[in-house]
């Protein structure tokens, strides 16, 4: 589905989302001695929550929601509440992983479910929060927007350089 430029950020993460999702559900799906990798996608998992999901549930719930809500009263929304609900089990989920996961439990049916989930939710926001967004936010209203929004996983090329390590230094001829 074409999105609109002011929600591209949001919807590139959703797509980092949904690979943490199949990461997740396929370590799940491994034998028990695979036990040490399973545990490993969780710390990972663990990792992104921290550094890109955190965000990017603050910015639907900051940034977003209220501008859909000069529209609309979102408890007449029921994706809108949908995808509330489910922000606040995927952070009671997330809680309980590294709870599991510090007490060195099984992780299986937690990351599976977690798994789930984070899929499930990504494909709420994505066919139906979305669209409603879309359809209701005046053309200048999605383009401020998505100035407000954070490309957490944007295009390295336009990244800036860091500056390189090297010394300059003269070279000095021996003779």
């Amino acid at each position: 589905m074409k999105r609109h430029p002011s929600l591209h950020a949001l919807s590139e993460h959703h797509h980092h989302a949904l690979v943490q999702a199949l990461l997740i559900r396929r370590a799940a799906g491994q034998s028990p001695r695979r036990r040490a990798a399973v545990r490993r996608v969780a710390r990972d998992y663990l990792r992104f929550w921290q550094t890109t999901g955190r965000l990017h549930f603050r910015e639907e719930e900051e940034v977003l929601l209220p501008a859909l809500a000069r529209h609309v009263a979102l408890d007449t929304q029921p994706a809108v509440m949908r995808m509330l609900a489910q922000h606040a089990v995927i952070r009671a989920r997330i809680e309980q992983l590294a709870t599991s996961l510090a007490a060195n439990r099984n992780l299986e049916p937690e990351l599976t479910a977690l798994g789930q989930l984070l899929h499930d939710h990504v494909r709420l926001e994505e066919n139906q929060v979305f669209p409603r967004i879309e359809a209701l936010l005046t053309e200048n209203e999605l383009r401020r927007l998505g100035h407000r929004l954070t490309r957490l996983h944007g295009d390295p090329r336009r990244r800036p350089r860091k500056p390189s390590r090297k010394r300059r230094t003269t070279a000095v001829r021996k003779r």
